[in-house]
């Protein structure tokens, strides 16, 4: 079909012939441009008879095989440098989660230490209150003693004749004089420290007896105690909390209906459920 095709087509002319033809004619005959048609049967032919060629079939295949065996030799290197590099970062993540748990038993292990320290300055704080007492809604006086004023509480109130001030160490007030506005005097406590501890738990063991009247007797705790006892109070799964010589306990609601005391030491002591 190509030779047909070619046929159909202007011959070209020798170089004798186009010679002999300036020779008798002086003017030169241009050739005939082949038509879109003819190009476009030429273009067929030749690629039908590529096509169907054994040899450029063979040849087109093996072209095609070496560019997806590069293709693959290609994709196959950048997968193995992807895996090396994943593998890299899998031993730098296990590292660095090794160095997160190492990391994490040590603030544990320090935060363990830091309660420990805290407890203990806790209760060392507590034990120099030992013989303290703070002594709430007795009214205040300018140029008052309070010596005597704890004295006469003993005696008048409490009905501890044994009592003088001798037993007591000191006596002051305690807390600002003034509202924060400042326009009003507060009703401030009264801490003092006995001398005895017998006579500061003489005083702990008659405070019922102020039942009704506006003054209350407390031990002095630390303010870690403080908000741990209001904490006890507090608690849904509690019927009641006090402190004894600095120690909180609670009276904890059982399942039965029932209740049982417990030793308050640090807050995740407190119920979350009845015992």
């Amino acid at each position: 079909m190509v030779n047909s095709s070619l046929s159909v087509m202007a011959k070209p002319r020798t170089r004798s012939q186009v010679h002999e033809e300036a020779s008798t004619d002086s003017e030169p005959t241009a050739l005939e441009p082949p038509s879109p048609r003819d190009m476009k049967e030429l273009v067929d032919s030749i690629v039908q008879e590529l096509t169907e060629s054994e040899k450029f079939k063979s040849i087109l295949s093996s072209c095609i095989d070496k560019a997806i065996s590069r293709k693959i030799t290609q994709l196959t290197q950048e997968v193995v440098k992807h895996e090396s590099r994943l593998f890299d970062l899998a031993k730098e993540m296990d590292s660095k989660t090794s160095q997160l748990l190492s990391l994490n038993d040590a603030f544990l292990h320090l935060q363990l230490e830091v309660n420990q320290y805290k407890n203990r300055t806790n209760e060392l704080d507590q034990f120099s209150r030992r013989d303290n007492l703070r002594i709430f809604g007795i009214r205040e006086r300018e140029n008052e003693d309070l010596r005597k004023t704890v004295v006469d509480l003993a005696k008048d109130k409490l009905e501890l004749e044994h009592v003088s001030a001798v037993d007591i160490d000191w006596a002051h007030r305690v807390g600002p004089k003034y509202s924060p506005s400042g326009t009003t005097t507060r009703q401030r406590s009264i801490l003092v420290k006995f001398k005895n501890h017998t006579v500061r738990d003489s005083y702990i063991k008659n405070r019922r007896k102020l039942k009704g009247t506006p003054t209350v007797i407390k031990e002095d705790l630390t303010r870690f105690n403080q908000q741990l006892l209001q904490q006890a109070r507090d608690n849904k799964f509690t019927e009641n909390a006090w402190s004894i010589d600095g120690k909180v306990f609670a009276l904890v609601k059982t399942t039965g209906g029932g209740s049982v005391v417990k030793r308050i030491t640090v807050t995740r002591d407190l119920p979350d459920l009845p015992l």
